[in-house]
């Protein structure tokens, strides 16, 4: 290995100066890879983890009052297929029906 020792005031061969333009390049590109690496790095992923843990409980809780919205419309078709008196009750009161020969006096 030779080893030389160049001063700032001598002539530079032209490929000592491709070498030092190459060299300047490759540091520029190795900055520009560098920093969205730093970035990514630095970014708290703690943010996204709250929101979606935030997400997720909202989710749950829309869940939860869908299940319960579907055990009500269960437990209701069940008493229609079933339940004599239940489709009278819903007859009388919701449909305002009434059987001949019947008087319904309604207070509102």
């Amino acid at each position: 290995m030779n080893y030389r020792e160049v001063r700032a005031s001598e002539p530079q061969t032209p490929w000592e100066f491709w070498m030092r333009a190459l060299l300047k390049v490759a540091k520029f590109i190795l900055l520009l890879l560098v920093v969205p690496v730093i970035y990514v790095l630095c970014d708290n992923p703690m943010d996204t983890q709250m929101a979606m843990r935030t997400k997720l409980d909202q989710l749950k809780v829309q869940r939860d009052t869908l299940k319960t919205d579907r055990d009500k419309l269960l437990r209701r078709m069940e008493w229609i297929k079933n339940d004599n008196a239940y489709l009278e009750m819903a007859a009388r009161d919701r449909l305002h029906l009434q059987k001949e020969g019947e008087y319904v006096l309604r207070f509102e």
